[in-house]
């Protein structure tokens, strides 16, 4: 055997001997780890049971704290009569569902944006929007959700669901967006 091979045996075999004690304890005597030590070095029981080579010990797991569940963003359109702050019939209907599903989430937030087709004015439709957004704010209040949680903006022609050339009627860009978070 050469010189290499007949110094690499002995640590070899102290190496398989010790298993899985840590280096130092198997060269010298047991001695108690750092508190410090055990804090920063990862755990060496990653299951419970027994590998190969050593026995692991079983993880205390502590019990899991309930989990708090966010609902889902809520998202809906009601749209308008041409030129007024009116819900078309179909979205008529369509509020009183929309509305009674607010009440039932308790929200901390609710966006309403309105807006517009491209039928008048840039000031004009701005001002619609705005009358159309007050509608629905002011309906959710009188239904009982606080006013301190409800956000508005008016767009009026600025963001078309439909895009339009200047002065076309669009049905769907005469709306209001209720955004829920």
């Amino acid at each position: 055997m050469n010189s290499k091979h007949r110094l690499y045996l002995p640590a070899i075999l102290i190496f398989f001997m010790t298993g899985c004690s840590t280096i130092h304890n198997s060269i010298g005597p047991d001695k108690k780890q750092s508190p410090l030590r055990e804090q920063v070095e990862a755990p060496l029981d990653i299951t419970v049971g027994e590998t190969p080579i050593c026995v692991v010990k079983e993880s205390v797991v502590s019990p899991q704290k309930e989990l708090v569940t966010i609902a889902a963003p809520y998202n809906a359109k009601l749209y308008f009569l041409l030129d007024q702050a009116i819900f078309s019939p179909e979205s008529e209907r369509e509020s009183k569902e929309v509305y009674q599903t607010l009440l039932k989430r308790h929200d901390k937030v609710i966006l309403i944006s309105g807006h517009t087709d491209t039928s008048a004015s840039n000031a004009y439709n701005d001002a619609l929007s705005k009358r159309r957004v007050e509608k629905v704010q002011q309906d959710l209040v009188e239904l009982g959700i606080a006013s301190d949680v409800i956000e508005t903006s008016h767009e009026g022609e600025s963001r078309l669901l439909v895009p339009t050339a200047d002065g076309i009627v669009e049905p769907l860009n005469r709306r209001v967006e209720i955004n829920v978070r």
